[in-house]
């Protein structure tokens, strides 16, 4: 089978940065897509990566939105604000084991860019609609 044969033709991902509210500096980065086969939501995500702060990916998977939110809740202080981005990825692959963090991260590009907007406060009302419109809209050939 080849790559092209293997690889989803375009699915949304939401791209979420937490920005720390005094220095500025993106604090954890996350990627939420939806996985049509599994109906699951997936988030991949990282803590700032420094020496001093050598910060692990992990993986979250869920079936509602609410439940993705209260996660999200949890770990993004209330106090930082977000930036906010949808990217349309043509090259993922259909098993989502392979869809890592640091596969999103290296093809984060703005040519994927749908739409992006910055230093947001966190809405849980608009991030279950974003969410909800990641697994409507998502392509699945």
């Amino acid at each position: 089978m080849t790559e092209f044969e293997m690889c989803n033709p375009d699915c949304l991902v939401f791209k979420l940065e937490e920005v720390e509210r005094e220095t500025l500096i993106i604090d954890t980065t996350l990627y939420i897509l939806y996985d049509k086969k599994n109906h699951k939501f997936l988030l991949r995500g990282r803590r700032r990566w420094t020496p001093q702060t050598q910060s692990c990916t992990y993986s979250f998977e869920c079936e509602f939105a609410h439940e993705l939110v209260d996660f999200i809740q949890y770990i993004v202080c209330s106090k930082n604000k977000l930036n906010e981005t949808l990217y349309n990825y043509d090259n993922l692959s259909e098993d989502p084991n392979e869809i890592t963090f640091e596969f999103l991260r290296d093809h984060d590009h703005s040519d994927y860019e749908i739409a992006g907007y910055d230093w947001r406060k966190f809405n849980r009302r608009r991030m279950v609609r974003n969410l909800r419109m990641l697994r409507n809209i998502f392509n699945h050939y």
